[in-house]
Formats: C-alpha cells, sequence, structure tokens
C-alpha cells in the first residue's frame, strides 16, 4: 500500500505518456496523483490498543497463578494491547474498521489539498483537473477547476471515478489510470481544444506521496 511502490518504473513511464498524449489535444492540465492514505485514522490503533488491553486482561483473570509475580501477571494486558496495536496497524486490517464517512471525509480533505498544493488552481485558463487515488481507502477523486466546471457538468467525472476504482480491485491499476486520463483529455478536448501557442503548465509525471 505504499504509493512510492505501487507502480513499476515502466507502469509510472506509461501513466506519464499516457497524460502527455491525452495533453497534446486539450488546453487542459491534467495532473495524476496516487497517496498511500488519506489520514492516519488513529483512533483504529486506540481501538485495537483497547481491545486488546482488555482481552489481555481477561486472559490475565483465566491463568491467573497466585504463585506467579505480580510483574508477570501483567504482561498479559500488556501484551494484548501491543498485539491489537499492531494488527490495527496492518492495511488490510485496518480498513475494515474506519468508518465510511471518514473516509469520505479524509479522501476529500486530502484531494483538495494536492489540488491547491500542486497548482492546479493557478492554471492561466483555470484548466486544471486532478485524478486522485488514496490506496488505503480504495477511492478515487476527479477534481477540476472553475473553468473547467463552468462547461462540463459534475457527473461527467463519474465514469471515470469508476475505471479507476474497478482497476484497483482488479488489480489492473495502471490501465485504469491510463484509460481515466484519456478519458478526461477526450471530454476537456470538446470544450478545451488545444491552441497553437499553448504551454504545458504542469509537470504529466504521476505525483505519489
Amino acid at each position: 500500500m505504499n504509493a512510492q511502490t505501487f507502480f513499476t518504473s515502466e507502469e509510472k513511464t506509461r501513466i506519464e505518456q499516457a497524460v502527455t498524449e491525452a495533453e497534446k489535444r486539450t488546453a487542459g492540465e491534467i495532473v495524476p496523483i496516487l497517496v498511500s492514505a488519506s489520514g492516519t485514522y488513529a483512533e483504529v490503533e486506540l481501538l485495537g490498543m483497547s481491545v486488546g488491553l482488555v482481552l489481555g486482561t481477561l486472559a490475565a483473570l483465566i491463568f491467573h497463578d497466585p504463585w506467579a509475580y505480580v510483574h508477570s501477571q501483567l504482561l498479559w494486558p500488556l501484551g494484548g494491547a501491543a498485539l491489537g496495536f499492531l494488527l490495527c496497524t496492518v492495511p488490510a486490517v485496518k480498513g475494515q474498521f474506519i468508518a465510511r464517512h471518514r473516509i469520505a471525509e479524509a479522501v476529500h480533505s486530502r484531494s483538495l489539498a494536492a489540488f491547491t498544493a500542486h497548482g492546479l488552481h493557478h492554471t492561466k485558463a483555470h484548466t486544471g483537473i486532478l485524478i486522485f487515488v488514496s490506496l488505503l481507502e480504495h477511492r478515487a477523486i476527479v477534481l477540476a477547476d472553475r473553468g473547467i466546471n463552468e462547461k462540463v457538468a459534475p457527473g461527467t467525472w463519474d465514469e471515470v471515478v469508476q475505471m479507476l476504482t474497478s482497476g484497483l480491485k482488479s488489480g489492473n491499476a495502471c490501465e485504469a489510470f491510463c484509460r481515466a486520463i484519456e478519458r478526461c483529455g477526450a471530454i476537456l478536448t470538446q470544450h478545451f481544444p488545444r491552441s497553437a501557442d499553448d504551454v504545458d503548465e504542469l509537470s504529466n509525471k504521476l505525483v505519489t506521496e
């Protein structure tokens, strides 16, 4: 679930080439971003530690040895808390205990932060578009700047989001990214065809964080 190593160098090149090809036909600026997670969700580790502590305490009571040192009896709750904490750091486990509304809030906030941090709101004609994927949550978001939103209905990007989430679930993430970029380029070309003096304002490389 590490965004830095999720794609091979060849796959990253494919995605960059997909952006380059898409932008040959449009004045839009497409930025693909892949992040490991959109939030820390520390409450999940806290829950795991609390449950482990309770179970460890129960185990200490059940297997209580009146001749044992008090310190040895403390190993049960402490070990349970440590085990619960560690289990909840495993992405496959952690993802099962994050509330849906927390995921939605975190991914939305993280995508907005990325949109600003990478300058998509500073393009000349306000035609920046962010293709954002968060691995831990298996969520994707497409955010467009106001120049695009004035001409393209918000629901237009739903099919692109579906492409990305389906690709993540099926293990074809690179292909899904390339198809999503191509589709965004096709939609943008209808409203923002590339002019002869168009300048590539933003990097075409996949951003990983």
